[in-house]
């Protein structure tokens, strides 16, 4: 149920935002709007306000603007009407509804900069140097371990700035596939530089190095239904020992489990109430271990917020940086490089997403539903018929030529336009299917 509202929630803000840009613009280089419609086909309910028809349509999933004038065929040469505009006017209507979803990404981070958010991460310190990567299918040596990254390596700025958790390093590192980062790194006490060039995930997406992060064995959360919770340990008790062997860290932990025998091996943890002792089975994979252990260790949680005039630059910086990804991805998978259903995601992945992130938070929510303006703007932009961006295109091409296209282009555009969207459709529904498939075998 909870998807189901969020999703509402999103899709509806994200279209009304999108259609006020056109209608705004529109009437504000003084075309007439006959209709403002949330939604496509039948109207549900409507009133008219100063000539215009705001309604409610059946179908929720888009809306629409209907000018006066908006095809020749209805055209009849009245000032007001659409075609009677300019074609610089007529691009700028096009691009308001892409801009305000710009506009409205902006706002909702900046909210979510001031109002601040938790992130739960770990020190910056490397616990483990992963020696190879799977990069297109072969196993090459990892970024990290070419750049001379060693275990006990203490991270203190990434480009310059300072990164006194795992996550202000990730960010960054996740964003540059591809591209070279500085680490100033504190080693033994010395000062020591590096340079590193971060690898593009197919799967994520994004760009990886081959660090893990150093977890020492304090534990931070239980699973309520994991082995650890029945045995009564709780937040901040100590993972002590494994078959009473000590355990200084949740990394070192974590090895161990991975060379473990077949057969019942008991894990204790110190804390309130003495020792507690869990039993786990070996033999398996270290990550089914630690599902049914049920706990983790080394983190904490950061809250991060912005001040009443960084909030603002924060938003711009935030929707940039996203823009800046969603482009990046889009030509990845032009590319072949990220697999087009792992970066495409129709109406079961938004529900899904939007549940999750609202479980978690408004402020989670909110990032969420920015990123997903910012792709909407930008997916727009795209030189798609019947896109945003594909009407520019088309407006821009009939102002070279000094003439408008002939109803006979215009109708093969128009097929064009509807054979890539329903294309991107199905893709996007094979993109829920995966997804659906990943989360019943337990995994993202």
């Amino acid at each position: 149920m909870v998807e189901i509202i969020a999703f509402v929630v999103v899709i509806s803000v994200m279209i009304f935002a999108h259609e006020a840009g056109h209608l705004v613009a529109a009437k504000a280089a003084g075309v007439r709007v006959l209709r403002f419609s949330f939604g496509f086909g039948k109207v549900l309910a409507s009133f008219t306000w100063r000539g215009t028809q705001y309604a409610v349509s059946l179908i929720p999933l888009g809306g629409y603007v209907k000018m006066a004038g908006g095809e020749e065929s209805e055209g009849t040469g009245a000032p007001d009407e659409f075609l009677s505009r300019p074609r610089w006017v007529r691009m700028l209507i096009y691009l308001a509804g892409p801009a305000m979803n710009v506009v409205l990404a902006v706002l909702l981070y900046a909210v979510v900069a001031k109002v601040g958010f938790t992130v739960v991460t770990g020190p910056s310190r490397i616990a483990e140097v992963v020696p190879t990567l799977e990069v297109e299918g072969k196993a090459v040596p990892s970024p990290a371990s070419r750049a001379g990254f060693r275990p006990g390596d203490v991270v203190i700025a990434v480009n310059g700035k300072p990164a006194p958790y795992w996550y202000d390093m990730t960010r960054v590192v996740y964003a540059s596939p591809g591209k070279p980062v500085a680490f100033d790194l504190k080693r033994d006490g010395r000062p020591v530089r590096l340079t590193a060039t971060p690898v593009l995930d197919a799967e994520l997406g994004i760009g990886v190095l081959g660090l893990i992060m150093y977890q020492d064995n304090r534990v931070f959360y239980v699973d309520k239904k994991g082995a650890a919770a029945a045995a009564g340990v709780v937040a901040g008790d100590t993972l002590a020992t494994l078959d009473g062997r000590p355990v200084p860290s949740f990394n070192a932990f974590l090895g161990a489990v991975r060379d473990l025998p077949p057969g019942a091996h008991t894990v204790t943890f110190a804390g309130r109430g003495g020792e507690k002792r869990v039993v786990i089975r070996g033999g398996g994979a270290v990550e089914e271990v630690a599902r049914v252990l049920g706990v983790g260790c080394g983190l904490v949680s950061v809250k991060r917020t912005s001040s009443w005039a960084g909030m603002l630059p924060a938003g711009c910086r935030e929707t940039w940086e996203t823009a800046g990804h969603i482009v990046r991805g889009i030509a990845w998978v032009i590319k072949g490089k990220v697999k087009v259903t792992r970066a495409l995601g129709g109406p079961v992945s938004m529900a899904l997403y939007a549940g999750e992130t609202a479980r978690i938070g408004v402020a989670s929510f909110l990032s969420f539903m920015a990123a997903l303006s910012t792709m909407l703007a930008m997916l727009n932009l795209l030189p798609v018929p019947l896109m945003d961006g594909g009407q520019v295109a088309i407006t821009a091409v009939e102002a070279v030529r000094r003439r408008e296209l002939s109803p006979a282009a215009r109708g093969v555009l128009t097929y064009v336009g509807l054979a890539v969207i329903g294309m991107l459709l199905v893709l996007a529904l094979f993109g829920d299917a995966n997804l659906v498939v990943r989360r019943l075998h337990g995994g993202w």
